[in-house]
């Protein structure tokens, strides 16, 4: 399994799902998962985008197959996940590559594309806001006085599987892909994934939309709960070249629920990107 050393010497777990035409040097593209989930997460995407791109899946340091953290608010913060981009990028290749995100992992696209400009070519945003509002906040505390109180009163799994039926899932979604997608997320170390879900609470992209200069696609959920139509404004406001494209989806999962829309829209997309460079 290929990994990578950071600058403090945790070691970055990543997969490469390359079936492009090995005379082609086709260029690397970044899938960043979102909050609490890893690389494996995109499954359902590979089949669409590994013939045309060098697809890299990363997982956020403490999560997935990167190394445990032993001291959660010291190790984890949005500028060393963006770090750790950053290396990992550079383990790679010396041109700029295309990323991907989908929510939190958006977030992170969104702040290493304004940081590094030079890294990336184009970026993708699936269901990603640019702030978790208050409605959501109050909606993910499941009547408890915080997100971050709710994770640690009820238990990880149970808390992921009510708040995963309340907005990331249809009622008419597959039990069994809710069934691994709650299993998956709550193999993550408890007090890691809290860390996640406060950086999350807190963060704020909208001062770095402005920075971002190169060719931008934005996927959201048709009337999304965490992307609601004033957070896709603030995207329409503040990036220059957005093309926003809306999914036919009231929840938040689209990545996952939406598979192959998704991965089509971005894989031509990026192909468009790739023509006009």
């Amino acid at each position: 399994m290929p990994y990578f050393s950071n600058a403090h010497g945790l070691r970055i777990h990543y997969q490469i799902d390359d079936f492009t035409d090995p005379w082609l040097d086709r260029p690397y593209l970044i899938l960043q998962h979102g909050n609490g989930r890893s690389g494996d997460f995109w499954y359902r995407w590979i089949p669409t985008l590994a013939t045309h791109f060098k697809v890299i899946r990363p997982d956020m340091r403490g999560v997935g197959r990167s190394d445990a953290v032993t001291d959660v608010h010291g190790q984890i913060s949005l500028n060393a996940c963006v770090e750790d981009l950053v290396g990992l990028i550079d383990s790679l290749t010396d041109q700029p590559v295309y990323v991907c995100g989908e929510s939190m992992g958006g977030i992170l696209g969104i702040l290493l594309t304004a940081m590094y400009p030079e890294k990336v070519r184009a970026l993708a945003l699936v269901a990603t806001p640019a702030f978790i509002n208050e409605t959501m906040k109050s909606r993910y505390a499941l009547g408890y006085s915080s997100r971050l109180e709710a994770m640690r009163g009820m238990g990880i799994e149970k808390w992921v599987r009510e708040t995963s039926v309340l907005t990331r899932f249809p009622p008419d979604c597959d039990p069994a892909l809710i069934d691994w997608y709650v299993k998956e997320f709550a193999k993550g170390v408890s007090e890691v994934l809290v860390r996640y879900a406060e950086l999350v609470s807190s963060a704020s992209a909208v001062d770095y939309l402005p920075k971002i200069k190169c060719p931008t696609l934005a996927l959201f959920p048709k009337n999304g709960q965490i992307t609601d139509d004033a957070q896709v404004n603030l995207f329409r406001q503040h990036l220059d070249k957005v093309d926003v494209r809306y999914i036919d989806s009231e929840f938040h999962m689209i990545h996952l629920t939406h598979a192959l829309e998704c991965a089509e829209a971005v894989q031509k997309f990026l192909g468009q990107a790739e023509l006009a460079a």
